[in-house]
């Protein structure tokens, strides 16, 4: 029988999220251990568009995996009535997730957190205030602490009856590769589609290779996401160039009273339904629920061990 391991804390997802939360909890000390079913770096479904009060939340630079800065706002009407702001300055930078979640990933391992691939948690048991964490292989740790930032599926989070009620919503990206003259053209410029009804909209998003697409549209509208971006790219004029991938996802949007904590583990991230309610991104909320994760954490191991404060942070900073 394998040795069972002990931990401060079990981070469950190395997305933004859970990095940040381990980076930040190992950083005081905490004896931490990151838990995720890929092995890094690997695809995430995302467009991939992230504020600049993103990169002000980290203490590190992400200058080596930033593929362009955008700095113009292209909005249209199913391809007409366009309205084209420049701001003058970068407003946000454009990253490929795998490259972005493995350089936070990177930045936890440095501050002393312990990372283990291929790890699918099958079971989390709260055995006399110590939660037990077994994985598909047979490994299996104890912590104290348990942080759930294992994406919008969240199976994790359903283990512990968190976040079974935040509604989600249907996306659909494709990554397509364009033309150098198209990858020109799009240099520094998002572009947003609007009209979609009863709401939603289409996305572009210009990387270094690779034009990113995508589009978001209530659930009872879901069945036609490939067809409405296929339109889309068709529209701006891509219909022949090479998809390298295309895929769904889904983004969860709390309403403000869901609960997301239990004993001493909670969720964080999309798994806790943290995102921009129009704009739908959750790269920096995610972010920030991990820094704020980790603080409740750290408070609760210096503490009475309670994490009622992440929910109260949560409301009122995030």
């Amino acid at each position: 029988m394998r040795d069972v391991q002990d931990f401060d804390l079990i981070v469950i997802g190395a997305g933004p999220a859970g990095s940040t939360a381990a980076r930040e909890a190992a950083a005081s000390g905490a004896r931490v251990l990151v838990l995720d079913r890929a092995t890094f770096p690997r695809y995430k479904a995302c467009g991939g568009g992230i504020p600049l009060r993103t990169e002000r939340l980290l203490s590190f630079p992400i200058d080596s995996v930033v593929e362009d800065s955008v700095h113009l706002l292209d909005v249209a009407h199913f391809g007409k009535d366009r309205f084209v702001k420049d701001s003058g300055a970068p407003f946000a930078h454009m990253v490929l997730r795998d490259k972005f979640d493995a350089l936070l990933l990177e930045y936890a391992k440095k501050a002393g957190a312990e990372f283990r691939p291929e790890s699918t948690v099958r079971s989390i048991d709260n055995e006399n205030g110590s939660y037990r964490v077994q994985c598909a292989d047979g490994f299996s740790a104890t912590s104290s602490f348990l942080v759930c930032a294992d994406g919008a599926h969240s199976p994790c989070g359903k283990m512990l009856g968190l976040g079974g009620d935040i509604p989600e919503l249907p996306a659909w990206e494709v990554e397509i590769q364009a033309p150098a003259a198209q990858l020109q053209k799009y240099r520094g410029r998002s572009l947003i589609e609007l009209g979609y009804q009863p709401w939603g909209y289409a996305w572009l998003f210009p990387k270094a290779d690779v034009l990113s697409i995508g589009i978001v549209v209530p659930p009872a509208s879901g069945g036609n996401m490939k067809k409405l971006v296929k339109l889309y790219v068709d529209r701006l004029g891509l219909g022949d160039a090479p998809v390298d991938i295309q895929r769904g996802h889904k983004i969860r949007l709390r309403q403000g009273h869901e609960r997301l904590h239990a004993g001493r583990a909670l969720i964080a991230g999309d798994a806790a339904g943290l995102a921009d309610a129009f704009t739908e991104e959750g790269i920096s909320y995610a972010i920030q629920s991990g820094r704020l994760a980790a603080r409740s954490v750290i408070s609760g191991l210096g503490g009475n061990g309670s994490l009622a404060g992440y929910q109260e942070a949560i409301d009122c900073e995030v």
